[in-house]
């Protein structure tokens, strides 16, 4: 078997578990009602995580995805607010907002030379202050604005049962694995990430390549972005704060290397179920909100720590195998 399809199956057990103990300990767990809430919550996430798959797979990291889409946010409530222009131009202004920025961060790692973890870090509090200045304001107060348009909040509510930021999500996902396993764009991710002097060597433009995977990820940032204040029907300067965290532990726990090199949309699907799963389970429970993100915080430590593992052994696992191929040649 392959070592991506055992990483993924790796995964999907670990979801397995942890549904069935929540199951266990609580009866409403298993509902049709909360399973829908859980692929909801995991949605966003899932979405957003499609593109920082693409960033991580290139060796890089994005922070600064939650202040994307709180700048994304702002962005649609003041068009919304103070101009007439039809709801489908409001989204587009707000997805624009993402891909800039995305842009923007992949200028500064490519041109600028900056490490991918200052970079983002520095624009995470960039869009975020640019938020609050462009925030909605009353007597110098900043207010929450609320979203009424029927054609807009439509998009946070479901048909069929099925919410539309789940069919978008898995419409997303498909484009995404595709774009990584049949393109030539999806090639040379791998190649980037898997060894960057070689890829250069190879003629692969790389700057572009890392660049189109920002800009993949500030629009994956701005869509859920969209269906988040859909949802709320209102939007804050606070909206996706901590949402960095969520979109990485479920990017790493889909199986992909913060190395780089490695990783799929299929295992970030997988992944992002289980954070929203891990959520919901420990929302069940009530505990205190200290130790929620203590356990989660732990959780995932234990998971990178058994990936990084994982990844040794399986490399370890590879050399031997060709050495025994070529003693026996």
């Amino acid at each position: 078997m392959k070592q991506s399809n055992i990483r993924r199956l790796i995964s999907l057990g670990l979801l397995l578990v942890l549904m069935i103990a929540f199951s266990i300990s609580s009866t409403y767990f298993l509902t049709a009602a909360n399973l829908l809430e859980i692929f909801r919550d995991a949605s966003v996430v899932g979405i957003i995580g499609i593109g920082v798959t693409m960033v991580i797979i290139t060796g890089g990291i994005d922070l600064s995805t939650g202040s994307i889409m709180a700048l994304v946010g702002m962005t649609i409530a003041n068009v919304y607010r103070y101009t007439l222009l039809p709801i489908w131009i409001m989204i587009l202004i707000g997805i624009l907002v993402g891909v800039l920025a995305g842009l923007f961060n992949g200028f500064i790692i490519t041109r600028l030379h900056l490490p991918e973890f200052i970079a983002t870090l520095s624009t995470m509090s960039i869009y975020r202050a640019i938020t609050y200045l462009i925030s909605i304001k009353e007597n110098g107060v900043i207010k929450s604005q609320a979203l009424k348009s029927y054609s807009y909040i439509i998009l946070g509510k479901s048909v069929g049962n099925i919410y539309y930021v789940i069919l978008a999500f898995i419409i997303l996902a498909v484009i995404g694995q595709i774009i990584l396993k049949y393109t030539r764009y999806g090639t040379t991710l791998y190649a980037v990430g898997s060894n960057m002097k070689a890829a250069q060597l190879s003629k692969i433009n790389t700057e572009r390549t890392r660049t189109i995977a920002y800009v993949i990820t500030g629009a994956c940032a701005a869509v859920g972005a969209v269906f988040t204040t859909a949802r709320m029907q209102s939007t804050t300067a606070l909206l996706g704060q901590g949402m960095e965290f969520e979109v990485i532990a479920a990017v790493v726990v889909g199986g992909c290397s913060l190395a780089g090199g490695r990783g799929d949309i299929i295992g970030t699907f997988i992944g992002a179920l289980f954070m929203a799963t891990l959520d919901n389970g420990i929302y069940k429970f009530q505990i205190n909100t200290a130790y929620q993100l203590i356990i989660k915080g732990i959780i995932i430590i234990c998971i990178v720590v058994f990936d990084s593992w994982y990844n040794k052994y399986m490399d370890a696992t590879s050399r031997n195998k060709k050495v025994k191929e070529e003693a026996s040649v």
